[in-house]
């Protein structure tokens, strides 16, 4: 698919939604003196119209009133990612949007009617197109000539070395890591700390939150295939980690370190791909040719406190 991903941000999103009950504000009687056009609503209760930044309903009353719109402009929703909308034009082309709050991104499979979605869209609300998307939600987009993108979160990356790894109370190890986990290393609960007072002088010993540093790592993932097995299992021992589990999670900061720039390729022909090639020089190349490629993985009774096995997709 040979597209370009766009981006749009709405100016003071927030302000430009109704309010969906009845909330009312009182801005003090000085205000009066300052804002003398302003001065029959100073002081007293006045009933807000559209919502305002601050209130807890602030981002339901945006969502719902971006919902709306697009519902009423024949878009369809999806029901497992409520923030992603789709709409199939009159000609077969179609115009997808994804929506983090203020700032959406969006791409179409027709020049005509993406010019007409923002057209419409801009005739609604107050906001800023963008042209082709680099930046979103910490993620860095790159788009090639011949339509290939790349997203990576290296910049986040190099933000959680820094702020977990740079400071850590331990020796500097400056060997590079090839690898997430130590090939040494079991995730079991037999290494968990007896208390969770036992975990806290761990975690002073070591200057490092150990939660705090799984739930970065779990964002970071989004676009870190390589890290989700090790932040998988690490995730496990938050409560009471012990100090092999601080230990591993040391190696994958260091690994991070070492290995800061990787990302995800989606490929707009897949017989550039690297699987595809992969492919083709295996003993049935016959699978280079099919559209759709699932590989699957798994690991038999891997997990020794539950006998559980891994798998994956």
């Amino acid at each position: 698919l040979k597209v370009r991903v766009r981006q749009m941000d709405f100016i003071g999103a927030f302000l430009q939604a109704k309010v969906r009950s009845r909330v009312f504000i009182k801005m003090p009687a000085i205000y009066g003196e300052l804002f003398p056009d302003l001065k029959a609503y100073c002081g007293v209760p006045v009933r807000l119209v559209k919502s305002m930044y601050g209130m807890s309903l602030s981002g339901k009353y945006w969502y719902q009133e971006l919902q709306e719109f697009l519902l009423e402009n024949e878009f369809e929703q999806s029901k497992v990612i409520a923030c992603f909308f789709w709409k199939v034009f009159s000609d077969g082309s179609y115009v997808y949007l994804l929506d983090y709050v203020d700032d959406c991104l969006y791409f179409g499979t027709n020049d005509v009617t993406v010019k007409q979605f923002e057209t419409e869209i801009s005739a609604r609300f107050d906001l800023t197109l963008m042209g082709q998307a680099h930046w979103y939600v910490s993620t860095r987009i790159t788009q090639s000539a011949n339509f290939d993108i790349t997203l990576d979160q290296s910049r986040y990356c190099l933000s959680i070395v820094r702020k977990y790894l740079d400071t850590i109370g331990c020796a500097n190890v400056v060997r590079e890591h090839t690898t997430p986990f130590p090939l040494d290393f079991i995730p079991t609960v037999d290494d968990n700390s007896v208390d969770e007072t036992a975990a806290e002088i761990l975690s002073s010993e070591y200057n490092l939150d150990f939660a705090s540093c799984v739930g970065a790592l779990i964002y970071l993932a989004l676009s870190r295939i390589d890290i989700i097995h090790a932040v998988n299992k690490l995730a496990k021992f938050t409560r009471r980690p012990g100090r092999n589990h601080f230990m591993a999670l040391i190696h994958v900061l260091r690994y991070l370190r070492d290995n800061a720039y990787l990302g995800i390729s989606f490929y707009s022909d897949v017989e550039r791909s690297p699987i595809h090639s992969m492919l083709g020089n295996s003993e049935m190349p016959e699978l280079s040719k099919e559209l759709f490629l699932t590989f699957s993985d798994s690991s038999w009774n891997d997990d020794v406190d539950t006998g559980r096995s891994t798998g994956c997709y």
